[in-house]
């Protein structure tokens, strides 16, 4: 049940912190300005930014998975493709919040220090360290609202018990949602600052 959740929270860490330094890095260096002396629009440098880091992240869930089941011995009972699809789309919730990080902060230093208030709490009302049903009603209510708590229950419904969207339809309408809309406002607060 920890491997799982151990999961979640390294791909959170590396999705949000990666995709905001490397963000705010071009905006010190000024390789932003750059970029827009380039033909290529807003939304081709925001891909260029996207797809790359999306590939690497999967090439860590995949790190993740192979390491969870020849070393932890962790069993993988669900569907391989459902496991990755749904991953890839947490993923670019996580890039998404990283966007979002680096569109609201100047510096490299900034950004990690404002990194810690949304991963930290992310992380204690996920249900990877502590139980939810252990956690007072009020966080139990809030962790809803996040989107790590789904996606750990994704991994565990998946690896341990082998069910599939019969069964975790809520989790993954809650992620497709978190991702739907994280995007939509770090395309936008991210188009505004290019502008």
């Amino acid at each position: 049940v920890f491997v799982p959740g151990v999961m979640g929270l390294v791909l959170t860490l590396i999705s949000t912190l990666v995709s905001a330094v490397t963000v705010v890095r071009e905006k010190d260096t000024g390789t932003i300005e750059q970029l827009l002396m380039t033909p290529a629009a807003n939304w081709e440098i925001l891909l260029s930014k996207i797809f790359p880091l999306a590939f690497l992240l999967m090439g860590d869930v995949l790190l993740a998975i192979t390491i969870a089941t020849v070393i932890f011995h962790v069993p993988f009972r669900g569907n391989f493709l459902l496991f990755l699809a749904l991953s890839s789309m947490y993923v670019f919730v996580g890039i998404s919040l990283g966007i979002m990080l680096a569109t609201i902060s100047s510096s490299q230093q900034q950004v990690v220090l404002t990194s810690f208030f949304i991963n930290l709490p992310m992380v204690q009302t996920s249900g990877a360290i502590a139980p939810i049903e252990a956690m007072p009603p009020v966080f139990q209510v809030l962790s809803l609202l996040n989107p790590l708590r789904h996606y750990i229950a994704i991994v565990r419904g998946i690896l341990l018990k082998g069910v599939g969207l019969d069964v975790l339809w809520m989790n993954v309408l809650a992620l497709v949602a978190f991702a739907v809309v994280l995007l939509t406002i770090s395309v936008n607060k991210f188009r505004n600052q290019l502008s």
